[in-house]
């Protein structure tokens, strides 16, 4: 069983690589222009932020309000910049996930007709299909923290330090849990919202259903492969920062050796540095962001019409010779992929 699951994984890999040999125009069109806007915003946010911190600490002991208004400030525009980013790559992740289906069933996609169809279509039903989520997992998160918090009070009222710890630790992380098992069983609602075209709701159900019994399976993949995503930007975008801040950190420790004046002065230098870098992380978050919306979509749509075959999760041959999944109607992504003119 076990090498089975090794050979799923990686058959879903070679897969993965296959399809993006013609989904990557979808890829590099969307998100090489609409990731700009968040990751530019991401950088002046997160610049904002230490350049605050360094004032505050600077000021420390003088009028705390507009200090406090400043950093106020820079968290709101880190949010918005986080809604803006998660925003954006949910419509590049559908309209890649739409392009791997049709490219499943043999059909021609280009990227822009692509994304004319999801926001015709399909966007909508997936913010509230994430609108809806993120409200399970919040309410779901909110309960256990109370539960946690009336364990620990109870622990307090009956003068019992282990009934508190006990308590405590055990309700937190059976919330954390029964998170993180809800999270997983919602792996694929948005490849069953943009490729069996169900509803907001159907899409969660299916997604329970397909996951259901082989929940660490797809743990274990999702997991395994966002490993090896971060791996990759690592690789991409580890170089850009360093030798982009190289210079600039030298410039600081060397301003610290000359006037080493405590603890404050050495967080003041390095609240500075740090706010000269925003410009940087956004470069940074545009990198991972691109490289995500490449893989990440074509991997998870793979997955779901790997979980579609049923319980056996076969391996899933190339995508260029098409994926066959569980009998459908013409032009589903169950149907095997249509010869193509020119195809020997």
């Amino acid at each position: 069983m076990e090498e089975k699951a090794k050979g799923v994984f990686v058959g879903l890999l070679d897969g993965t690589f296959s399809t993006l040999s013609r989904t990557w125009p979808t890829s590099l069109l969307l998100g090489g222009i609409l990731f700009i806007p968040p990751a530019v915003l991401f950088g002046w946010a997160y610049g904002s932020l230490f350049d605050a911190l360094a004032r505050a600490l600077e000021r420390a002991g003088q009028e705390p309000g507009p200090l406090l208004a400043a950093m106020g400030l820079a968290y709101l525009w880190l949010l918005l910049a986080a809604l803006a980013q998660g925003l954006v790559f949910l419509f590049v992740r559908a309209c890649v996930t739409e392009h791997t289906a049709r490219a499943a069933r043999g059909q021609a996609a280009g990227p822009l007709q692509v994304a004319s169809f999801i926001l015709r279509e399909k966007y909508a039903r997936l913010l509230g299909q994430r609108v809806l989520q993120i409200a399970i997992l919040s309410i779901t998160l909110a309960a256990a923290v109370l539960l946690a918090t009336l364990g620990i009070v109870l622990g307090v009222a009956l003068h019992s330090d282990a009934i508190a710890i006990l308590a405590g630790s055990v309700l937190g992380l059976g919330g954390i849990g029964v998170v993180t098992w809800l999270s997983i069983r919602y792996a694929v609602t948005l490849e069953s919202l943009v490729v069996d075209g169900t509803g907001i709701e159907r899409s969660i159900d299916a997604s329970m259903d397909l996951v259901r019994h082989r929940w660490w399976r797809v743990l274990g993949y999702t997991l395994l492969f966002g490993l090896i995503v971060s791996f990759a930007s690592s690789l991409v975008a580890t170089p850009i920062m360093f030798f982009s801040t190289i210079r600039r950190f030298m410039r600081a420790l060397e301003a610290v050796i000359r006037d080493p004046s405590g603890a404050d002065g050495f967080n003041l230098v390095l609240l500075k540095l740090m706010a000269g870098l925003g410009r940087r992380f956004g470069i940074l978050q545009y990198v991972q962001s691109l490289l995500g919306g490449f893989v990440t979509p074509v991997f998870m749509t793979l997955l779901f019409l790997q979980l579609k075959k049923g319980p056996e999760l076969a391996v899933a041959p190339p995508a260029t010779e098409g994926i066959t999944g569980e009998p459908g109607e013409p032009g589903e992504p169950g149907e095997p992929a249509a010869p193509q003119q020119g195809t020997p």
